[in-house]
């Protein structure tokens, strides 16, 4: 089996966990030619899912079957069947049987047919469910046709809260479907706007944000659904991908506050070119209106190109993706009429900073910031700087996770004892334990003035004041003590950051101490002389 090792360059902008170059290597992949002597001999595989609850794949063939795969090695799980051990299988006929499977957060498993209102032999549109992979009953409901449904399939929520989201090409429409103890129904269908297809794919943001993969007039869009009304709150973005690049599946996954999506196949009806339809690229879109192109893996690699091996020159596809515990991703990816393949993020993803802030505490320069979750870390060079351009290590904070990995949420506190009197502007870089480090975009600013720093004691004092500028900036900083009449009686320069002022020539009364710094006054304090 080839091994692919493509350099990822994770340009994301803002904090990031894809940010650092992370290569991405072949797992496993089964071409037509083998997947032919895995799976049988029909080449019907249009769609694929992945399924946390039972660490199991399930891939379509769209006339027969489901089967359920070891996500490890690609090879069958158990027995040629359905996701379940159901025996015999029902007698199900609609053709098409199967499109695509999906797995909602309780590990509930649906998947629907292909149906159209031009079948001749009228069959209608069905949607599959399995409580469970080990439910031996699994429902199926069935509904009139009266547009093409089917070609894309979504689930978001749990139990009563499952939602279903199904589309179809030809057409404008999104149909939502409900599940009520496990009973599906419909809710409404959406208009989606001339010539706006759910072709490709569905893929939910949330349950009221989608991306979804049309036809290459439109490309990816992103749409926001009111869910009370059924109705489309606000026109489809621009397209999130170059127009040069028309994918017919959009799979969208977060990590941290990095969001992705990872693109695949190629338009029906379209003429990928350069092997395009057997490609997988993933792109940035934390800001949806710039996403960044990051890098792609070409599925089968071979000579001549898979395109031309293939049943199925427009390259329909479908992707899954996983979240391993050591932070990298695995995706699964199942080219119609090619095969399929896995692929592994082969470094991990280092830091997901969730929030950073700066603020004077006690008087001191205070940062803060957490992570959510942190992987082959070594820490954090913290960056001061007093213009806001040139910034410099001031320190060094080591990871808080047990050998710099982390799957949980982490704080971090650090006092800057060194802050200049006036606004200091700081920065953080991430530093792996290999040495490769990213720097953090954000910048967060603290206002230091000597009005807040400034210590004088004893108060009262006898023969002597000490005077603290609570800063190692103390040039131009001057001291004037004055009398109850606003008579000087005393000036002096500042000599260091802590120092002494005599007194003892002075009689017992009160006295005023004022402070500036490059003649600007900073802070008056009464001072009493015994």
């Amino acid at each position: 089996m080839k091994k692919l090792l493509l350099s990822i360059a994770f340009l994301a902008s803002g904090l990031g966990a894809f940010a650092q170059t992370v290569p991405l290597t072949t797992n496993w992949s089964k071409l037509r030619k083998d997947a032919e002597v895995v799976f049988g001999t029909t080449q019907e595989r249009s769609g694929i899912a992945y399924n946390k609850t039972t660490d199991k794949l399930y891939l379509v063939d769209r006339n027969n079957k489901i089967q359920i795969l070891d996500p490890a090695t690609g090879s069958l799980a158990t027995p040629d069947q359905l996701p379940l051990p159901v025996n015999p299988i029902p007698a199900w006929s609609e053709g098409y049987k199967f499109t695509k499977v999906r797995v909602a957060d309780d590990g509930a498993i649906y998947a629907v047919n292909l149906a159209s209102n031009v079948d001749a032999n009228n069959r209608k549109f069905c949607i599959y469910r399995w409580a469970s992979e080990t439910d031996l009953n699994p429902s199926r409901v069935e509904f009139a046709v009266t547009i093409r449904k089917g070609d894309s399939f979504a689930v978001t929520g749990t139990g009563d809260n499952t939602r279903l989201y199904v589309g179809g090409s030809g057409n404008d429409i999104m149909t939502v479907f409900k599940v009520t103890s496990g009973v599906v129904s419909q809710v409404y269908e959406v208009q989606l706007g001339a010539s706006n297809h759910a072709r490709g794919s569905i893929s939910p943001i949330s349950d009221t944000e989608f991306i979804l993969a049309s036809p290459s007039s439109v490309g990816i869009r992103k749409i926001t659904l009111d869910k009370t009304a059924g109705t489309i709150n606000n026109a489809l973005t621009t397209n999130v991908v170059p127009s040069e690049w028309l994918f017919s599946n959009a799979e969208y996954f977060v990590d941290g506050t990095k969001k992705y999506m990872a693109l695949s196949g190629s338009v029906i009806g379209g003429s990928p070119s350069n092997n395009a339809g057997v490609r997988m690229k993933i792109f940035d879109v934390t800001n949806l209106a710039a996403p960044i192109y990051l890098s792609y893996s070409e599925l089968f690699p071979e000579t001549p190109p898979a395109v031309t091996n293939g049943s199925n020159p427009n390259a329909y596809a479908d992707v899954a993706v996983k979240k391993n515990a050591n932070g990298t991703h695995t995706f699964f990816h199942v080219v119609f009429g090619h095969g399929l393949a896995s692929y592994t993020t082969a470094g991990t993803l280092p830091v997901s900073l969730t929030s950073f802030n700066a603020a004077l505490v006690n008087n001191q320069s205070t940062l803060t910031w957490e992570t959510a979750s942190e992987s082959n870390n070594k820490g954090f060079e913290v960056l001061r700087s007093t213009d806001g351009e040139s910034f410099t290590k001031i320190d060094f904070v080591t990871s808080k996770g047990q050998n710099g990995n982390s799957s949980t949420a982490l704080n971090y506190t650090y006092v800057d004892h060194t802050a200049k009197t006036g606004v200091n502007y700081y920065q953080l870089k991430q530093v792996d334990l290999d040495g490769k480090s990213e720097l953090f975009k954000d910048v967060k600013s603290v206002n230091v003035s000597l009005a807040n720093s400034v210590v004088v004691f004893p108060n009262p004092a006898a023969a002597y004041v000490s005077v603290n500028a609570g800063s190692t900036d103390y040039k131009g900083v001057k001291y004037e003590l004055f009398d109850g009449n606003g008579k000087k009686v005393l000036s002096e320069r500042a000599k260091a950051e802590q120092q002494d002022i005599s007194l003892s020539k002075l009689a017992p009364a009160i006295y005023y101490l004022k402070i500036s710094k490059n003649n600007v006054v900073q802070s008056t304090v009464k001072l009493i002389k015994q």
